[in-house]
């Protein structure tokens, strides 16, 4: 994976909150929350995969939130207010690098879903990887 040095660099002119995927997608996601008062809504068909994995999922007949939850992405998930996407949209141009909205994070009372195209919640096999000292 590349690791996504520029863009950490403007992360402070749009995001309200940032971490990169390394240990799982949902595992660092709630990392990032803390202890917010905060849930999350996440899409599946939204989260960008290379298309090295795309042709490896079809050729074995796996799924793609197979692999979502695996971790070593070493991309960066952030947050940020819906009014600062076109400060992301030029920041995303202007650094050539591909930045996907995979999601919305909610109200605490809401509860966290993971959802496929067909609107059905998913369930994420993996916890992340667990640190152990």
């Amino acid at each position: 994976p590349e690791i996504q040095i520029k863009l950490t660099r403007k992360l402070l002119k749009f995001a309200n909150s940032s971490i990169d995927i390394s240990d799982e997608l949902i595992d660092d996601l709630k990392k990032m929350m803390n202890k917010q008062k905060l849930s999350y809504k996440i899409l599946e068909e939204k989260i960008p995969i290379s298309s090295n994995l795309l042709n490896y999922l079809k050729k074995n007949n796996f799924k793609k939130t197979d692999f979502v939850s695996n971790g070593d992405d070493y991309q960066i998930l952030f947050t940020a207010s819906a009014d600062k996407s076109r400060i992301i949209s030029s920041t995303s141009k202007n650094l050539g690098i591909k930045i996907s909205k995979i999601g919305k994070i909610k109200r605490n009372d809401e509860k966290p879903v993971f959802i496929n195209q067909k609107g059905q919640h998913l369930l994420v096999k993996s916890s992340g990887y667990k640190h152990q000292f």
